[in-house]
């Protein structure tokens, strides 16, 4: 509660915040036993072919956002989830 449904109250974010019947499920599964950073690794995807430093996640098993699942245990993110919309302005 005090990592999500306190903000989320603070702000005025309605039905997220807390897996309740009713609310979004907004989530991410891990083992606290294994979660870690994996090796840092340069990606070329920027503008210009310019590089940038990565580290990928180890002991993530997903990533949900309003129920569906858009991160898998692989890291691989489901391009084709627009489940979610950016924040402009809160309740609170």
């Amino acid at each position: 509660y005090e990592l999500t449904g306190k903000p989320a109250d603070i702000y005025g974010i309605q039905k997220r915040g807390r897996i309740a019947p009713g609310y979004f499920a907004d989530m991410v599964l891990f083992s606290p036993e294994s979660v870690d950073r994996g090796i840092k690794r340069r990606c070329s995807d920027l503008p210009a072919g310019a590089t940038r430093l990565v580290t990928d996640a180890v002991g993530v098993s997903g990533v949900w956002v309003n129920g569906r699942r858009v991160v898998n245990a692989k890291g691989e993110v489901d391009i084709n989830a627009r489940t979610g919309k950016v924040l402009r302005k809160f309740n609170g």
